[in-house]
């Protein structure tokens, strides 16, 4: 890297010597370098030199039990604000580029997501559990893929590959249900309470999240998925089809996948499921589950359904206005 960091300190009026070809090759490369490569990766370089006290002593790869003095600092931190703006703008940029694509495109997007993320989930599980026995910590059965966000990996394959009503109903819940969890932990990146920004752990999250609110809107936006009443029953459909497993796992195990046992995290609802514990009255926090999932999907549908018929609203201002100067 020392060589590389030299490029930047060749004077801009200096021309390459002439002396031998050798030389001449060399200072050439330096100065190509120099004008192709922008400033930022000369600041990337630092940061990188610097990353033993970047990282204060721990490694992206690092498990969440290996790494010293942390307890969920950056959850608080400035990086999830970062992460939910640059998340929202990506989104944004990459709608705008894409939205125009055909259904035939955009079915081998999920495709090739579905896969992806099946892959990428399997990485994650076999890197945690790993840790989890290497530490003594047992099997960490939150890692099953139970939760709402592991339905995108299952909903984008089916959408992806099925052209019949499964695959209609699966591409419903990806719009739908994969917006309310996307945006949800976009909002509340739970994964920093565990795991420091720059991790593994972290960083599984945010790209699985982010992917998550982007195929929602692109699905929306290019009409893939249409925002009509339709939309809203088929996803329910789906999400509470894979509800029908979910439950009897958490009232047996008391577990809290889908939040239907404890709907922990959940703003004002977790708070009425304590009390309703206390009564054993469980059966009350999943039927107040059920009903924010499917108020959700509805609020979803309909405003995409509003933001689309702004967007034609003005598209349509400036061809009105040339044709009344006409």
């Amino acid at each position: 890297m020392s060589n590389f960091i030299s490029i930047y300190k060749v004077n801009k009026n200096q021309r390459c010597s002439l002396k031998t070809t050798q030389e001449y090759g060399c200072r050439r490369k330096k100065l190509i370098l120099r004008e192709t490569f922008p400033f930022f990766l000369f600041l990337v370089h630092n940061a990188l030199r610097r990353k033993q006290h970047m990282f204060q002593g721990y490694h992206f790869f690092d498990y969440k039990y290996l790494i010293p003095g942390y307890s969920g600092q950056d959850y608080d931190g400035p990086g999830r604000w970062i992460y939910l703006g640059a998340s929202l703008f990506l989104v944004l940029v990459l709608t705008i580029l894409f939205f125009k694509a055909s259904h035939n495109a955009i079915r081998n997007y999920l495709r090739v997501l579905g896969i992806g993320l099946i892959a990428f989930y399997l990485t994650k599980t076999i890197w945690e559990s790993y840790y989890d026995i290497a530490t003594g910590q047992g099997f960490n059965t939150g890692i099953l893929p139970f939760d709402t966000c592991s339905l995108i990996m299952v909903c984008a394959v089916l959408a992806g590959f099925s052209r019949g009503k499964i695959g209609e109903a699966s591409a419903a819940w990806l719009a739908t249900g994969g917006m309310v969890g996307g945006i949800s932990n976009l909002l509340f990146l739970r994964a920093l309470i565990y795991y420091p920004f720059f991790t593994f752990g972290a960083f599984y999250s945010m790209i699985w999240h982010f992917l998550m609110v982007f195929t929602a809107v692109l699905l929306f936006a290019s009409g893939y998925v249409e925002a009509r009443l339709r939309t809203v029953i088929l996803g329910s459909i789906v999400h509470f089809a894979f509800s029908l497993v979910v439950i009897p796992l958490d009232y047996i195990f008391q577990w809290d996948f889908m939040l239907y046992y404890n709907a922990g995290g959940v703003p004002l609802i977790e708070g009425l499921g304590e009390q309703w514990a206390k009564q054993n009255l469980h059966f009350l926090t999943t039927l107040t589950m059920m009903a924010v999932y499917a108020a959700t999907f509805a609020f979803v549908t309909y405003s995409a359904k509003g933001l689309i018929l702004l967007g034609r609203l003005l598209r349509r201002a400036p061809a009105q206005k040339e044709g009344q100067a006409k």
